[in-house]
């Protein structure tokens, strides 16, 4: 075994390590950033949040009173924030909640056909 053998084998082994890292980097970068003041998850496209309910019954009535005022609307998942007071006691624990979707266009009116529903459900954002 010559010296330029016993350099050039564990230099060209680092360098391999050093491009699949580099590689493995670039693979599991996200494809687009989010842009500042979006929350992961919270983004919604077109569409906007006109309540947060807490039963998928109440999805089912919500999304009747729409459909009534021929309101196109969908819902999605919603997990409320952990609240905590300054002195470090727990106020509310996060939990599963729904949102009613509707698109933007159709958000003034939804909140309407929402206010007075049979069933009491009332209008959040």
């Amino acid at each position: 075994m010559n010296s330029a053998q016993f350099f050039v084998e564990p230099a060209l082994a680092m360098l391999t390590v050093g491009l699949l890292m580099v590689m493995a980097r670039w693979a599991s970068a996200p494809l687009r950033a989010l842009p500042r003041g979006v929350l992961l998850g919270h983004d919604f496209g077109l569409l906007v949040p006109v309540a947060v309910v807490d039963t998928p019954a109440e999805v089912s009535r919500a999304r009747a009173a729409l459909r009534r005022q021929g309101i196109r609307s969908t819902w999605a998942m919603a997990m409320t924030p952990l609240h905590i007071d300054a002195a470090g006691n727990i106020l509310s624990r996060p939990r599963q909640r729904r949102h009613v979707l509707v698109f933007g266009a159709d958000a003034a009116r939804a909140a309407r056909a929402l206010a007075t529903p049979p069933g009491g459900l009332s209008s959040q954002t």
